[in-house]
């Protein structure tokens, strides 16, 4: 517009001075000042002669454009301020039910702790009048029908859990119970939306005084079902007293509708809570569909000056709703600034015409480009990162003066900023490094712990099936080095002695062999005695001598089982020490667990401490924005903890039930040995009459030697005392059987000694079906068992001559 103007009037001053033939020399010019002087002064004479008549509608146009405009940057200032205030308790709202419904679903959370988080909400939000709690009835505990009607308890007449916590009208708290009315708003909207709800307004009823209150309703969920409704109720006395104090444009007024239509704060009391239905009600359904501002204009009103009224709809955050904020504009704030600004300009333009541009040229000069100079500078420096110098002209009281003070205040933010950046990256560096370090070393402790307890199970079912050999090769580090020694060791002594127990198996074997042997051998010599006394005489020193031998033999296998039952004791005492070890691991893995429950509950309560700074936050409004964010992560990551230290529990909890079998394979394992301890003892006390009748049978030799005419008699006794032999031997065969078959189901290290236990065990089933044929066995025992082959040898030569 300015350059059209310039290009109509271009040669011609409105002063009567010539101007170039090129309007664009002005442009051309290199000094700001020089610029604004001549610009203006041709501005002001062309507004002055050509646009006065329209600057004056445009004026109109303006303030009118201007008015409504602040009208309604007023109207969205009082909507942030009612949505902040609400958004705020309805944040506590939200927060309360979900404390509610994870306190419920973790169990941790009783009637007496539920009014106490009701009490605790209600005290903190300064806004709210109520703060309550209503189950789906026996929803809570299943205890409401078993307690109705009991005030401490929470429960109604109904027996639903009600509590409610409300001020009073000298500021403190009371706390009662209310009646659960399922059909109610504040009930229904929660329930049917499941989400945040808020009621229309309604009087109280039951209070000190009629109080106007909305309230806001949050559905508790617990395990995934809706276990009641919990909220806060807000008294809107406060709000429509703050409301009623404003009058913008002087004489303006401020309202307020709900999402229904209805009067929150009225122009008079009789329509409070009544619906909108005056002109500009279908705007104001317009406004509340749509979520767009609206325009009434021309409005009067028991003879008020005639006004505008903008409706301003508005969503309250977290509850699903929309209030209107109406601010009615007054003509008069209108029609005032432009009929003032009309006679300004006929008045005061022919005066300022003439002494503008002489005043211009001075003040230019000095209020303009001088210190214009000095903010470019500072400008320049601040562009370049230098946050050292201060800006010039601060001392100023002018428009330069304010923005070199912006500049500065703008210089001090920076540097500022720079340096929170540099705090703010290097706490969010030490808080990352902190928290890997943290997850490393629980990754590398649950890890270590599944290592040593899966080694450790193998181990035990490897014992538990009889593999004696199998030992822990893997290093385990620190104190469960320990457990890695006593276990191998347990399993050596263990493997020792059943080795040891084998080999006195195989050498009562050995010795119950030399026994039949013998035995078959002197009932032989007893039937021929009676053929032939002379023969009788030249074996009996032989007999003597074998038996003598055989009760020799007899005596060392009653030590080797001795020994061995010493050796069973020992290794009882040696399972008792490996119960004892998995006992005191069972022990360890209860204490883990106990420390595990600790960090849980720490965890818990983080995350309460987490809540309550959330709500802080929210009341704190956009400064506190980013303290939510930072509660919320500390309650993400108390949460992480919390699932954590639930799954390390529930693997403790089954490493206790594994160590717990581990005992009692080990337990029955020692029942096994004091079972075959008890055996052993058995197998001395059949040996030891072994040795007593093989010394009988000495005597008896001895007196046939001194007596042949007795012969007869002895050769009798001989026979009952080889009948008893030979049955006292095969009961000991049969003993060891059964003690090898029980040796036998242990796998021990080494094959040679299974080896010769199996040729030994082979020797003694073999049967003997003919007398040449038990000669020929016979030597070679007696040369496995006895020292002497003289005798055997004579022995073999006295049968082959008979």
């Amino acid at each position: 517009m300015m350059g059209r103007s310039l290009c109509c009037c271009a040669g011609e001053c409105p002063f009567g001075a010539s101007l170039p033939e090129d309007p664009m020399f002005i442009f051309r010019m290199k000094s700001l000042a020089a610029k604004l002087i001549v610009i203006t002064g041709i501005a002001i004479a062309l507004v002055l002669i050509v646009s006065n008549f329209f600057l004056i509608g445009q004026t109109r146009d303006r303030v009118q454009t201007l008015t409504m405009d602040q009208a309604n940057l007023e109207a969205k200032s009082i909507a942030n301020d009612i949505a902040a205030n609400v958004g705020e308790l309805a944040s506590a709202a939200r927060t309360m039910s979900g404390v509610i419904g994870r306190g419920h679903e973790g169990k941790s959370l009783d009637r007496k702790g539920m009014i106490n988080v009701l009490k605790a909400n209600l005290e903190q939000n300064a806004f709210a009048f109520g703060s309550w709690f209503c189950e789906q009835l026996g929803a809570f505990d299943g205890k409401s029908t078993e307690i109705a009607n009991n005030n401490d308890e929470g429960t109604n007449k109904n027996g639903a859990f009600t509590p409610y916590w409300s001020k009073t009208k000298d500021g403190g708290i009371q706390y009662s119970t209310f009646d659960n009315d399922y059909t109610a708003a504040w009930w229904k909207l929660a329930a049917d939306s499941g989400e945040g709800a808020i009621t229309t307004p309604y009087m109280a009823e039951g209070t000190d005084v009629p109080t106007l209150l909305t309230s806001i309703a949050y559905p508790v969920m617990s395990d995934g079902k809706m276990i009641g409704v919990g909220g806060v109720d807000i008294s809107l006395k406060s709000l429509t007293d703050k409301l009623q104090a404003l009058h913008p444009f002087g004489s303006g007024r401020v309202t307020l509708l709900s999402q229904a239509g209805n009067w929150i704060v009225a122009p008079i009391p009789e329509l409070m809570t009544k619906e909108y239905d005056g002109e500009g009600a279908d705007i104001v359904k317009s406004a509340l569909s749509s979520k767009q501002p609206g325009l009434v204009r021309n409005l009067t009103y028991d003879g008020l000056d005639p006004f505008d009224r903008v409706v301003y709809p508005f969503a309250v955050p977290g509850v699903n709703a929309t209030w209107v904020v109406l601010v009615d504009v007054p003509h008069t704030a209108i029609n005032a600034p432009v009929r003032d600004q009309t006679y300004m300009m006929i008045v005061n333009g022919l005066i300022v015409l003439g002494a503008v541009m002489l005043a211009l040229y001075f003040a230019v000069r000095s209020f303009v480009q001088r210190p214009l100079d000095g903010l470019v500078a500072s400008v320049k420096a601040l562009s370049d990162g230098e946050y050292g110098e201060p800006v010039a002209a601060q001392d100023r009281s002018d428009e330069v003066g304010s923005v070199a003070k912006a500049l500065e205040g703008f210089r001090f933010t920076l540097a500022d900023s720079r340096r929170l950046e540099d705090e703010a990256a290097d706490q969010r560096q030490a808080a990352e490094t902190e928290r890997s370090r943290s997850e490393s070393e629980r990754q590398e402790s649950v890890s270590l712990q599944r290592h040593i307890v899966s080694i450790v199970g193998a181990g035990l079912s490897e014992l538990s099936q009889g593999n004696l050999s199998h030992r822990i090769t893997d290093e385990f580090p620190g104190e469960y080095g320990k457990l890695k020694q006593d276990f191998n060791a347990a399993l050596a002594s263990l493997e020792e002695t059943i080795n040891t127990m084998n080999l006195s198996v195989a050498n009562i074997g050995s010795g119950t062999g030399e026994i039949s042997n013998s035995a078959s051998d002197l009932a032989k010599r007893t039937e021929q005695q009676a053929a032939s006394l002379e023969e009788t005489a030249a074996a009996l020193n032989e007999l003597t001598a074998q038996v003598d031998s055989s009760a020799e033999n007899a005596r060392t296998a009653a030590d080797n089982v001795n020994l061995a039952c010493q050796d069973a004791e020992k290794s009882g005492e040696v399972v008792q020490k490996a119960i004892a070890s998995m006992q005191g691991i069972e022990q360890s893995s209860t204490e883990v667990s106990r420390i595990i429950g600790v960090i849980d509950e720490i965890a818990f309560q983080t995350n309460l401490l987490a809540l309550n700074a959330g709500v802080e936050a929210a009341r704190a409004g956009e400064a506190g924005k980013g303290f939510a964010v930072v509660a919320q992560e500390v309650r993400e990551l108390a949460q992480r903890s919390a699932n954590a230290a639930k799954e390390i529990k529930t693997l403790i909890n089954t490493s206790a039930v594994q160590v717990k079998e581990g005992v009692d394979l080990v337990g029955r394992a020692g029942g096994t040995l004091h079972k075959i301890a008890e055996q052993v003892m058995g197998i001395n006390d059949l040996i030891r009459q072994i040795s007593a009748s093989a010394s009988e049978q000495a005597v008896g030799l001895k007196e046939i030697n001194q007596a042949m005419n007795q012969m007869d008699q002895v050769t009798q006794q001989n026979a009952a005392m080889v009948e008893e032999a030979t049955a006292a031997s095969v009961a000991l065969n049969d003993e060891a059987q059964t003690l090898k078959a029980l040796a036998t189901r242990f796998n021990v290290s080494g094959s040679g000694n299974a080896a010769a236990l199996a040729s030994v065990a082979q020797r003694m089933r073999a049967p003997s079906t003919s007398a040449p044929s038990h000669r020929a066995a016979a030597p070679a025992v007696r040369r496995a068992a006895a020292p002497s082959r003289g005798s055997a040898a004579v022995a073999q030569d006295s049968w082959e001559e008979f």
